[in-house]
C-alpha cells in the first residue's frame, strides 16, 4: 500500500492502520504512566489509604468488582492527552484486577479509529450517548477526565438518592475546585446545585501530581470522590432538588434587585426565564427600594365593555394608589397594556414618584410583549412604542404571575371593589 496515495481510494485501511497505531503508542504512553509519580502515588493511595479502603469495602458489598464507565475522555486519536488520561484506567484495570471489572466508555468525540482502538483493548464501546445520566445499578466507578461542568450535574442528577449515590464513586476533577470555579449561570446551575447539597456528604482524596508538566496539566485538581449519604437525608426527598432550584431563583431575583440594571436588562432576563413559583403563586412583597404595580386588563365582550386597572404598591405590601376605566377594545392583551400605559404615564408625573418599579400581570403574552418576545402585531406595538419610551426613564421588572396572586387587581377591574391591601 502506498501510504502517500490519495486516502480517498481506501478509507476503510486508513482509519484500520491509525488504530494498530494508535495500538502501539498507547502501549509506550502506559509504559511512561507506569513510571510516573503520579500512577505511583495513586498506587500507594489504593494499597494502604485507609480512608479509600473503608469506601471500596462499603461500596462492593456482596460484588466482587466495580464497574468503570468513562465520560468525556476526548478522542485518543487527535489528543496525546487523551491517551496519557486512557492509560491511567487502563493501567489500574492490570495491576487491580480483583476490584476493576469492564470498562465501558462513551465520548461524542470519539472517531471510527477511536471505537476499533478502545474495542483492541478490550473496552465496551457504548453506542448511545448518555450524556453523562446512567444510573447506576451496581457499585460504578467513573471516570471523568475532561467533563463540561454541565455533565458533572446529569451524572449526580441520574443518581440523586442515597442508594444509587451510595453505589458510586467519581475520579475526575475535585468537585470543592469545581463549585468555586463554576460560574452560576443557566447552563450549568443543576451543577452548582447540586454540587453544594452533596459536599457535605463527600469524601474528597486529592491526587498528588508530581512536578513534571504534563501530568500537572493533564492531572491537576484530581481527587477521588465518595458519597456516604444517610438514607434519612432530604436528598431521597421527592422533589429535594427542585425546592433547591427554587431557592436559588428567588436569591437571584433578589440579587438582581439590588443591581443597577435597567429596564432593557431586565426585559432579556425576564423574556427567556420564568422565574421562581412563589413569585407567580403569591402576592410577595417588593425588595427595599422598589414599588409594585399590578396591572388587569380584559377586552370586550357583548354588551360587557373592555375594562383596565392598576394597583400600586409599597414595600411593605400596602396599596397606596390605584386606578380603573373603560376600553373599546376586544383584545386582552391590549386592555392590559392600557393599564400599563396609564400607570407608568402617572409615574413619569410623579404619581407616584418612582424609580425603580416592578410590575406584574397575569396575562403571560403581555409580558411577552414587553420583555421582546414574540414579535407583537401592529396594534400592540400602537401601545409598546409609548410603554417602551417611558420604560427608558425609569428601571421597571415586568414578569408573569398567575391568576391567583392577581386577584385584587382583577376585582378592582370587573367590580370596582377597592383592596385594603394587595
Amino acid at each position: 500500500m502506498n501510504f502517500g496515495e490519495d486516502m480517498e481510494s481506501n478509507v476503510d485501511f486508513h482509519i484500520k492502520d491509525e488504530a494498530k497505531r494508535m495500538l502501539k503508542e498507547i502501549a509506550l504512553v502506559k509504559k511512561n504512566v507506569e513510571n510516573s509519580e503520579l500512577y505511583a502515588g495513586m498506587c500507594l493511595d489504593l494499597k494502604q489509604n485507609k480512608t479509600i479502603q473503608k469506601h471500596f469495602f462499603r461500596l462492593l458489598g456482596y460484588h466482587s468488582q466495580v464497574q468503570v464507565v468513562i465520560y468525556g475522555l476526548g478522542s485518543t486519536e487527535y489528543s496525546f492527552s487523551s491517551q496519557f488520561q486512557l492509560a491511567v484506567v487502563l493501567l489500574l484495570k492490570r495491576d487491580f484486577p480483583n476490584w476493576i471489572g469492564n470498562i465501558e466508555i462513551y465520548d461524542p468525540c470519539m472517531s471510527m479509529a477511536d471505537i476499533i482502538f478502545f474495542e483492541k483493548l478490550g473496552l465496551e464501546v457504548l453506542t448511545n450517548d448518555e450524556n453523562c445520566k446512567r444510573r447506576a445499578q451496581r457499585p460504578t466507578m467513573f471516570y471523568m477526565p475532561n467533563p463540561c461542568w454541565y455533565l458533572i450535574g446529569n451524572l449526580l442528577g441520574a443518581n440523586w438518592s442515597s442508594s444509587c449515590l451510595n453505589k458510586i464513586f467519581v475520579l475526575t476533577n475535585s468537585f470543592s475546585y469545581t463549585l468555586t470555579n463554576t460560574p452560576r449561570c443557566r447552563t450549568v446551575l443543576e451543577t452548582v446545585l447540586r454540587l453544594e447539597r452533596i459536599l457535605d456528604f463527600t469524601t474528597e482524596v486529592h491526587i498528588e501530581t508530581s512536578d513534571n508538566q504534563t501530568y500537572a496539566n493533564l492531572f491537576s485538581g484530581f481527587a477521588w470522590h465518595f458519597f456516604d449519604v444517610d438514607p434519612n437525608n432530604d436528598i431521597d426527598k421527592p422533589g429535594c432538588y427542585w425546592l433547591d432550584m427554587q431557592r436559588h431563583l428567588e436569591e437571584e431575583f433578589l440579587e438582581n434587585m439590588k443591581s443597577d440594571m435597567n429596564s432593557e436588562d431586565f426585559a432579556e432576563i425576564w423574556g427567556n426565564y420564568r422565574g421562581a413559583r412563589r413569585l407567580r403563586c403569591n402576592n410577595i412583597p417588593t425588595p427595599p427600594g422598589w414599588i409594585k404595580l399590578n396591572i388587569y386588563g380584559i377586552g370586550r365582550k357583548g354588551d360587557q365593555p373592555g375594562r383596565y386597572s392598576g394597583i400600586f404598591q409599597d414595600e411593605k405590601g400596602k396599596c397606596f394608589d390605584m386606578y380603573r376605566g373603560d376600553i373599546d377594545v376586544e383584545d386582552n392583551v391590549i386592555a392590559g397594556l392600557e393599564a400599563l400605559r396609564i400607570g407608568l404615564a402617572g409615574c413619569m408625573e410623579g404619581r407616584p414618584n418612582v424609580q425603580k418599579l416592578i410590575v406584574e400581570s397575569d396575562n403571560v403574552i403581555l409580558v411577552h410583549y414587553v420583555n421582546g418576545l414574540p414579535e407583537p402585531n401592529d396594534t400592540a406595538m400602537r401601545w409598546l412604542g409609548e410603554i417602551f419610551f417611558m420604560l427608558k426613564r425609569i428601571a421597571c421588572v415586568v414578569y408573569h404571575i398567575y391568576e391567583e396572586a392577581n386577584e385584587a387587581t382583577r376585582d378592582l377591574a370587573l367590580n370596582g371593589e377597592c383592596p385594603n391591601s394587595a
